[in-house]
């Protein structure tokens, strides 16, 4: 690890061993190789860091406090989260978890994510419709000022005329920009005239039995034949018939990348079969009233890797 003042002396540094991969905003990555000019403005220095490494709080924080912007790559322990993390980097969890695109909150052990200091997030430019993203656009499209992101990564005056085009894969750091992220998509859509939940989580009276028991999830009565969509991407670890006392009908559960599983019950038809990838909002399957149902409806679970279940409220809404 060089010295704090060789890191600022330098620029930009990069390490020979030093990759940095990033998924943010639909896809593109960040790959930085051996020795490969990693498109930071003046104002970014890359931490030197073998891969594996953890960089050095103490050079972020020095760094941080004369306006720079740090950057480097964590492995991810599984004590981690990422309040700890960001806390450590001079960073906030929500301005990590944008750089990151990170779907969930919980971190998976072993993971590597980028880390910077600074209360924003990072952004590569792009081609867009025939030529590269200029500055106005990125602007408009975080709805922040141009003047600001200019400054933030000291970048020319003529970089603020309308349409002149930064440098396709040039990587920006945009201030006080965070993405907004819905980690549960509402599974079917709400319409005019019904409920949005006709049984909530917990104790009640069942409709068919008549006698107090728990319910496990949501229940959300919709038109027959709607259609049912994935709150998240994951697999499909069943897709069929459930009966028994609880007597779902035709059932769908999709395993998501966390170990939560969601659980759509009642269904009219089933859209995928066990085994198979969905993203979020794909369909899944459509509103129906199989199985013990007093009327159409979506029978809504989320469940932790143990099986128990949990409030579904807690990650919809």
């Amino acid at each position: 690890m060089r010295r704090q003042t060789d890191v600022l002396a330098g620029g930009i540094v990069t390490a020979a061993a030093l990759v940095v991969s990033l998924a943010p905003m639909g896809g593109a990555s960040f790959q930085f190789g051996a020795g490969e000019a990693p498109g930071f403005s003046e104002s970014h220095l890359l931490s030197v860091a073998p891969v594996g490494a953890v960089p050095a709080p103490e050079t972020f924080q020095a760094l941080h406090h004369i306006g720079r912007v740090v950057v480097g790559q964590y492995d991810v322990r599984a004590q981690d989260t990422l309040t700890s993390i960001a806390k450590t980097y001079g960073s906030t969890p929500d301005f990590l978890r944008s750089t990151n695109n990170l779907e969930s909150v919980k971190l998976t052990p072993g993971k590597t994510i980028l880390v910077h200091a600074g209360e924003g997030m990072l952004y590569r430019v792009r081609e867009r419709k025939g030529r590269s993203e200029s500055l106005q656009d990125i602007a408009k499209r975080f709805n922040r000022s141009p003047v600001v992101i200019a400054r933030a990564n000291r970048l020319p005056g003529l970089s603020l005329l309308p349409g002149e085009g930064l440098p396709e894969g040039r990587i920006l750091f945009l201030p006080r920009v965070k993405l907004r992220f819905t980690d549960y998509l509402m599974p079917v859509a709400w319409v005019r005239g019904e409920r949005l939940i006709s049984s909530g989580f917990g104790v009640r009276r069942h409709p068919v039995y008549r006698t107090r028991r728990f319910h496990t999830g949501l229940d959300m009565p919709r038109p027959f034949g709607l259609p049912v969509k994935a709150s998240r991407k994951g697999i499909v670890i069943f897709a069929g018939w459930r009966g028994g006392r609880d007597a779902y009908g035709k059932l769908v559960i999709v395993k998501h990348p966390d170990g939560l599983r969601t659980w759509y019950g009642h269904l009219s038809k089933i859209s995928v079969v066990s085994g198979q990838r969905v993203e979020k909002g794909q369909m899944v399957g459509r509103v129906g009233a199989t199985g013990i149902a007093t009327g159409p409806h979506l029978h809504f679970e989320v469940r932790d890797r143990f099986g128990k279940s949990l409030n579904p409220k807690k990650y919809i809404f």
